[in-house]
Order: structure tokens, then C-alpha cells, then sequence
């Protein structure tokens, strides 16, 4: 202990003797080891921290994947569903769920919350049980039954003020009034944050006639001792078999077996494991940069390592000491960095929900055993560097030159290398950022199909709404209201109404046939997505006309076209996209042709054309237009208002809620926000990749600089009476000048050359993350290999310019 507390105080003299070179090392360090820890620290709760299920590792979600849609995660249909639970034998139980917002009321003011259908097995399968009264029964998903809930404590807490006989209480959900029979444990609210839980009536159509209409998430629990690769082979089996009994249905349908965790961290798994590999890079950088500034104060004190070694020191008690110094440093610069952590954390859980999920303690115990881990391994690559410098001293040399100047060769390689490697690894960082960067700017170069500037988006629902003629008509009389109300507002240019106005997580698909279209087995007919629009809809989106008309008020809603066959309304007609006619018509005007829903089970009119809309990028920017079919509205059940203004819509807000509740106090709103807000929102993950990957570049760029700085300015230092002779025998300052910089150059040349290689092989496993840009970006390289160059000769220019003003007398007088 005596001599580690030697080792220790000398060390920290050494480091208060440089403050410069040391405050440099540290905030390198601080830099890389908190920035790596806050990736730890996500990694950690999106991959490693329990969920809130007993035996969470067999937990899965079962999708059903489509050849023909090219779907992967697709939902399932009851039957389906119904034979994978009946047939497989790697499952303890499979249970099923669908999602959704609805109005919740009878406690408080209305209010649209999450709420989630399930079968009867569901919290079984899940392995939770009540807190308190009890869950569904089998029975319960049987129509007759009474209608029952089960809620999170979350929603117990907050609409019921932790009541302890909350159950046996009605509250109305929906179109429903709901007994209240359970209350969940706190932490669980599966899925997507659930407030409450339905059992979902299974309906006799449901059982024999809906295979057809995937419309259910599954999630089963595997049995013990039974593996992934198992249960998905089986599963291929089943899926096999399905097709095979109904190839006109399930032809080209598998299913795809995804565990909980893998699901979950999905959204940010891709973008973690880019940022920890790229934070690994900015580590290695800030380590090459404590090394390289250790190298050079070493330099420094090679006249004394050569006295002490030839007094009898041995090398290992050397590197023993330069061990201990870069030890002081690397913890110094972990203190700093679990601070610059917990910042980077907070920081990115604003700008991204997802994050903002994962970021719980920073500092819980794994964690800080990662950091503690980090700090010693960078405490050993910053202490072995500089040692491999002095590993071949001559003493000889060393003691036989008298000034501080004389730098062993070994010293200067050392040091060259160092420079070389930490300019080779930013330039791979910047190319990545800067490839992200041309991806994110190319994607917002791209049209959407619609103006997303002075528009704004809210979602009304009616609460509690009866299903009936007169309710609906009373409804939509109420609706047509609120729609003349927000027109009549200052500065409203026009209101419409969508079923789903944009990036909805699925679009309502069904197969379709047109009135040219060749016969074709109802399997293998194509799927047509759809939703509904109130005729001001493409006004206030912006979406242009390119042929026909738009909705107008006589038009039937999809509620009247059953009885438009019967000729008590009128005609059926829709609205299709540019892409929908132009694949189908590709040779004629598509006004006036028909195509119907190809559904067995319904008798689907034939809907004729009206108008030809542009195409709007309805699953996101980075995805082409596929076809689209819009109906006149019905404004049954609730719509996505869309409200066009001359000017900021925001300001219009407190105005639209007066009018709403003057229509209906009861109408519940949520969701508003401006559509650029909306179109934004959808590229957040990119757009959070992007930043925090350029903000990984811009460290590693400023370490760089910092890196070359320090190693120029000390390499001026050590050769001041050099340089003194120099100017002494005759040299001009432009000579001294370009000495300095030619020196730092020459090595951000070579370190450009090595990192050249590095960004073409690290770029083409970003491919994926890339739109329209190639990994190879030939203007991406050079620009970045610009940049780099110009802040490295910004690096070099102020060691230069004290190189020049040196005083010959007084560097041939320095010792």
C-alpha cells in the first residue's frame, strides 16, 4: 500500500507540474468515457434491464409474414391464429390483442387513452396476475356477457385517486358501459403503455369466415427448455400446412417469431449499435489523444527515465510509473464523464420518445461496472502507448545530450503514429455522419404529395355514440357543424376530415378488382389500401387535383353505399391516386371506371371514379407512393380534423377548442399538432441517428484538432533551442513556418490516406441506413477529407506562429 500511495503522489505531481497537457488528457477522456457510457447506459435498458414478467425470455410476438405484400410483421387473422395455438406443441399458450385510443369517461372530463382487446388466456399467457379483484374469464369473450375491464395502476392511481373499492365501479369506454373487475400490479401496461384491458368478443364470423382479414397481434410464451430455432421451424411447419389448406387465402403466408426484447429495442436497436460502435471509435480517439499528449510530457522527462534506469530502475517499475500517471488521469476523466453521461442521456430522451422510454438511472450497478471497466482498460492503452516509446532508450544518447530538445527517434515515431491514427478514425466518423446527413437532406428534398406548411391536425371523437340511423345522422349533422364553425374562424382557408391523415402504423387493405381487370382467384388479387375524406380534405392538405373532381356534399358516405345498390342514395364513387391510375389505366382517362372491394362476405358496390389525386407518401418519405383509394366520409366514430390558415394555425388552437365544445362538450380532442410537425415527427429516428452521429463526428473532429494541437505545440516546444539555431544560421520565419506545418501535415495526409480505406469498408455496413446516397459518396469523402485537412492546418497555425516569434538568443540560452 506504501508504494501505491508513492506511485499515486508522484503521479499527481506529475499531472499538476503539466496542468496544460493533463487538463487536455482529461477532457479528452471526460469526452470519450461519458459519451460511452451514456451509449451504455440506453444499450442497457433497450437490451439487458427485466421486464415486469416472470420468465420474460420466453415471451415472443408471432407476426404473419406475406411473399405476395411483402410484408414481415404483418397481423394475424382468428382462424389463423386459431390453428397456431391448436397445432403447435413449442408453445405453453399463444394468446391474441389489438391496440387503440378510444374515450374514456365517467371519471373526470372525457379523455381518449389507450386501450387494448384481449382473449380470455391473455394475462396468462403474460404470467401477471391482479393486484386486485380478478381478470377475464373464457366465457367473457363470448357475446351475451356482460361488458368488463380490467385497469392499469397507472389509470388507478390517476382517474380514481387509488380507490381500494374501484371495483365493481362503471365507467364507459368507447361505445360501451364497462364494469370494472380488476386492477393490474404497477409496471405493467402491456402493450404500448395499455390504460385498460377488454376481452375481445370472438364472434362467430370471427371463428369461420374472417381468414381472411389479419387484424390481431399474437403473443405467446415458449415452453421451457425449448429453443427459438425450434419453436420457428415448427412454426414454418404450421404455416406450410396453412397454405396448403387454403392456398387461395394463406398461398406465401409463414410466420415470423420475434422475442419480447428483439421487439421492443427494434426501433432503436439499429441506431444504438451504430452509435456504440461509432462512440467506440470517439474512445479509441480520445484515448489516442491522453496517449499522444503522455507521450509528449513524456518526452519531456526522457533525460530523467534514462537517469533512473541507469541508477538502477528497472523497466517495469518505469512502466509501472506511467501506469499510475495515466491511471490519475483516466479516473479524473471518468468523474468528468458520468456527469457528461447523465447530460447526454437527458438530453437525448427529449429528443427522442423512444430514448426518453430507455432512460431510467444512469447510474445503476451494471452500468457503473462498465464504467469502472472503461477507465481501466483506457488507463492501460494511455499508460502501455507512451511506455513502448521509451522501451528501446539508449541511454547513451540520452545522457550525453544535455538539452530537453533531444528527442529519442522511438519517441517521435511513437508520437507520429498516434497522430496518424486518430485522424484516420475521425475521418471514418465524419464520413458516416456526413453520408447520414446527404441521406436525412435528401429525404426532406423529397415532395410528400401535400403542403405541410400553415396546416394543422386534431382528432375529435364522439364518446359513448350509440349505433343507429338517427344517432348516426345526428352525429354527422353535429360534424358538418363543427366543419363550418372552424371554416367561419379568421384567417381558415379551408377544414376537411380524413379517416387517418398521415404515417398511420397500418393502412386498412383489402383485395379489390377493377372493370378491366382480368379474372383472377380472389388469393391472388391485389390488395388496395383506403381511408375516408370529407370533400375539403385535399384543399386543406394541399393535395393537388390532376383530373375529374374532388368529394362534394352529395356524394354517398361508405355507411349509405349499401343502400346505393338498392338506388335509395347515390352513386358510390372515390377518389384514386396517380399511381393506382396510371398502373391500371395506363391508356385511358380512369373517370368514369369502376372497381369494387373483392369481399366475400360483404356486398361490395362498384365504386366509380370521380377525380385523380397526386400522390402522397402515406408510409413515409423514404418510401415511394403505392396505390391509394379514397371514399367520401361518414364521420361515424371519430376523424382526423385538418384546419388550413393564412397564417401560424398554433394561434388558432384555443379558438378551435371553444368551437368544438360548442358542438358537443362531451366531443374529446387530442393529437393536435401542425402537419410539419407531423412529417418531422415520422424521420425522428433518422434524424436522431443523424444528429447524434454528427455529434459523435464533431467530438472526434475536435479531439483530432485538439490532438494535433497539443502534439504540434509540444514538438515546437521540445525543439525551441533547434529552432533557435535555425534562425541563428539564417533561417527566414516563412522557413520555420513551414517546417511546423509541414511537419503536422505530412501526417494528416497520412492519417487521411489509412482512414480512406477504414470509411470505405465501415460505410458499406451503413448501407441500409442510407436513401439515395451511395456508400462510396464521392462528394461525401472529398468534402469531408477538406474539412478535415483545413481544421488540422487550423491546428497547426498556432504552434507555427509561436514558432516564428521565438527569439534566437533566447532559445540558444534555454535548457
Amino acid at each position: 500500500m506504501a508504494d501505491v500511495l508513492h506511485h499515486l503522489r508522484y503521479a499527481l505531481r506529475i499531472a499538476l507540474k503539466t496542468p496544460g497537457v493533463s487538463s487536455l488528457a482529461i477532457l479528452a477522456l471526460a469526452i470519450g468515457i461519458g459519451a460511452n457510457t451514456a451509449i451504455f447506459s440506453l444499450a442497457n435498458a433497450a437490451f439487458f434491464r427485466p421486464f415486469p414478467y416472470p420468465h420474460a425470455d420466453r415471451l415472443a410476438f408471432l407476426w404473419q409474414s406475406n411473399e405476395r405484400t411483402g410484408e414481415v410483421e404483418g397481423r394475424v387473422s382468428y382462424p389463423n391464429y386459431a390453428d397456431w395455438r391448436a397445432q403447435s406443441q413449442s408453445f405453453e399458450d399463444l394468446a391474441f390483442f389489438t391496440s387503440g385510443k378510444s374515450v374514456f369517461a365517467g371519471v373526470g372530463d372525457p379523455e381518449r387513452i389507450m386501450g387494448t382487446l384481449v382473449s380470455s388466456n391473455f394475462f396468462s399467457v403474460m404470467g401477471v396476475s391482479p393486484m386486485s379483484g380478478r381478470v377475464f374469464s373464457s366465457d367473457e369473450q363470448r357475446s351475451g356477457h356482460a361488458n368488463v375491464i380490467v385497469i392499469s395502476y397507472k389509470l388507478w392511481q390517476s382517474r380514481f385517486g387509488a380507490d381500494p373499492h374501484v371495483i365493481g365501479r362503471t365507467v364507459d369506454f368507447g361505445q360501451d358501459h364497462n364494469t370494472i373487475i380488476g386492477v393490474m400490479p404497477p409496471g405493467f401496461s402491456f402493450p404500448n403503455e395499455a390504460d385498460l384491458w377488454i376481452p375481445r368478443i370472438v364472434s362467430e364470423f370471427m371463428q369461420k369466415k374472417a381468414r381472411q382479414y389479419p387484424n390481431l397481434q399474437v403473443v405467446g410464451r415458449l415452453k421451457p427448455g425449448t429453443s427459438w430455432r425450434q419453436a420457428q421451424t415448427e412454426m414454418d411447419t404450421i404455416g406450410k400446412r396453412l397454405a396448403q389448406e387454403y392456398p387461395a387465402i394463406d398461398g406465401g403466408v409463414g410466420v415470423r417469431i420475434v422475442p419480447l426484447r428483439e421487439q421492443f429495442s427494434g426501433k432503436v436497436r439499429q441506431g444504438l449499435i451504430l452509435l456504440w460502435c461509432a462512440i467506440s471509435g470517439v474512445l479509441l480517439i480520445a484515448c489516442l489523444n491522453a496517449a499522444n499528449l503522455i507521450v509528449a510530457r513524456a518526452a519531456g522527462r526522457q533525460k530523467e527515465i534514462a537517469i533512473r534506469l541507469s541508477l538502477g530502475a528497472s523497466r517495469g517499475k518505469i512502466l509501472k510509473q506511467l501506469l499510475y500517471e495515466s491511471l490519475v488521469l483516466a479516473f479524473a476523466g471518468a468523474g468528468a464523464g458520468l456527469l457528461l453521461a447523465s447530460t447526454i442521456v437527458s438530453l437525448a430522451g427529449r429528443l427522442n420518445p423512444e430514448i426518453a422510454k430507455l432512460s431510467g438511472s444512469i447510474f445503476d450497478l451494471r452500468v457503473l461496472a462498465y464504467t469502472l471497466a472503461l477507465t481501466l482498460l483506457t488507463a492501460l492503452v494511455c499508460g502501455v502507448l507512451p511506455s513502448l516509446s521509451f522501451s528501446r532508450l539508449e541511454l547513451n544518447h540520452s545522457l550525453k545530450n544535455s538539452s530537453a530538445g533531444g528527442v529519442a527517434p522511438s519517441t517521435q515515431a511513437m508520437r507520429g503514429v498516434l497522430i496518424v491514427a486518430e485522424v484516420s478514425l475521425a475521418f471514418v466518423l465524419l464520413v458516416g455522419s456526413g453520408l447520414l446527413v446527404r441521406s436525412l437532406w435528401k429525404i426532406f428534398a423529397v415532395s410528400p404529395g401535400f403542403d405541410a406548411g400553415h396546416a394543422l391536425t386534431l382528432h375529435v371523437y364522439w364518446p359513448n355514440a350509440p349505433v343507429n340511423s338517427t344517432a348516426n345522422q345526428q352525429r354527422n349533422a353535429a360534424f358538418n357543424d363543427l366543419i363550418e364553425r372552424l371554416r367561419a374562424l379568421p384567417g381558415v382557408t379551408s377544414v376537411g376530415a380524413t379517416s387517418n391523415v398521415l404515417f398511420p402504423g397500418e393502412v386498412y387493405k383489402v383485395p379489390f378488382v377493377t372493370d378491366n381487370q382480368s379474372a383472377e382467384s380472389p388469393g391472388q388479387r391485389p390488395f388496395l389500401p383506403h381511408g375516408e375524406a370529407t370533400p375539403g380534405y385535399f384543399r386543406a392538405m394541399g393535395i393537388p387535383l390532376l383530373r375529374g373532381r374532388f368529394f362534394e356534399e352529395r356524394d354517398s358516405a361508405p355507411a349509405a353505399q349499401a343502400s346505393s345498390i338498392a338506388g335509395t342514395a347515390t352513386e358510390p364513387v372515390a377518389i384514386i391516386n396517380e399511381t393506382m391510375a396510371r398502373h391500371y389505366w395506363p391508356e385511358s382517362d380512369p373517370i368514369g371506371h369502376k372497381f369494387r372491394f373483392d369481399d366475400p362476405n360483404f356486398k361490395s358496390p362498384w365504386f366509380t371514379i370521380v377525380g385523380v389525386v397526386g400522390d402522397v407518401r402515406q408510409e413515409g418519405l423514404e418510401k415511394s407512393a403505392g396505390l391509394m383509394a379514397y371514399l367520401p366520409s361518414s364521420g361515424d366514430w371519430g376523424n382526423d380534423l385538418v384546419i388550413r390558415s393564412t397564417n401560424d394555425p398554433g394561434l388558432l388552437a384555443s379558438a378551435m377548442r371553444e368551437q368544438i365544445r360548442a358542438v358537443d362538450k362531451n366531443l374529446a380532442l387530442d393529437n393536435m399538432r401542425t402537419i410539419s410537425d407531423l412529417l418531422s415527427q415520422h424521420e425522428l429516428q433518422r434524424q436522431f441517428n443523424t444528429l447524434l452521429l454528427g455529434g459523435l463526428a464533431s467530438i472526434a473532429l475536435l479531439l483530432a484538432a485538439l490532438g494535433i494541437y497539443g502534439s504540434v505545440s509540444y514538438w515546437v516546444k521540445q525543439r525551441t533551442r533547434e529552432i533557435g539555431i535555425r534562425m541563428a544560421l539564417g533561417a527566414q520565419r516563412t522557413d520555420i513556418f513551414e517546417m511546423v506545418v509541414g511537419r503536422g501535415m505530412a501526417l494528416i495526409l497520412l492519417g487521411l490516406g489509412f482512414g480512406l480505406v477504414g470509411a470505405l469498408a465501415a460505410t458499406r455496413l451503413m448501407s441500409s441506413l442510407l436513401y439515395n446516397v451511395s456508400p462510396s459518396d464521392p462528394v461525401t469523402f472529398i468534402a469531408i477529407a477538406l474539412l478535415l485537412a483545413l481544421v488540422a492546418l487550423l491546428a497547426c497555425y498556432s504552434p507555427a506562429r509561436r514558432a516564428i516569434k521565438i527569439d534566437p538568443l533566447e532559445a540558444l540560452r534555454y535548457e
